[in-house]
C-alpha cells in the first residue's frame, strides 16, 4: 500500500494491505488518511485469491467484503453458503445475514 502513495490508483487495481487483498472500487489518489480500512470501503473492498469458496475450501469472510452465490465463507468457525449476490461489498457479520444472503451449512 505505502508504495502507491501520492499516485493515482486505478478501478481494479489491487493492494495489499495490513495482511488482506485489496481491490480498488473507485478512482482517486492514494493519501495515507485513506488507507483500505471498513471506514474506506467506499473505495476499498476485500479481496481473497487463495481460498476457492468450494465446500472444502471456504473464503474466510473479512468485511468489507462482496459475496457470490454459491460460494462458501467462513467466519468465526461456522461455514456458510452464499444465497445470492450480495451485489455489493458487505460490512455486516455472516451471522446477521442469514436467510437474506447466507444460510448455515
Amino acid at each position: 500500500w505505502g508504495e502507491f502513495l501520492g499516485k493515482e490508483l486505478p478501478v481494479g487495481k489491487i493492494v495489499a494491505h495490513e495482511g488482506k487483498l485489496w481491490r480498488v472500487r473507485q478512482q482517486h489518489i492514494a493519501i495515507e488518511e485513506y488507507a483500505p480500512s471498513m471506514s474506506t470501503a467506499a473505495l476499498f473492498e476485500v479481496i481473497e485469491k487463495e481460498h476457492s469458496g468450494e465446500a472444502d475450501d471456504p473464503i474466510p469472510y473479512n468485511p468489507p467484503m462482496e459475496i457470490f452465490a454459491g460460494k462458501y465463507y467462513s467466519e468465526d468457525g461456522t461455514v456458510y453458503l452464499c444465497t445470492r449476490d450480495s451485489g455489493t461489498v458487505l460490512s455486516h457479520n455472516l451471522k446477521d445475514l442469514i436467510n437474506i444472503y447466507v444460510e448455515v451449512v
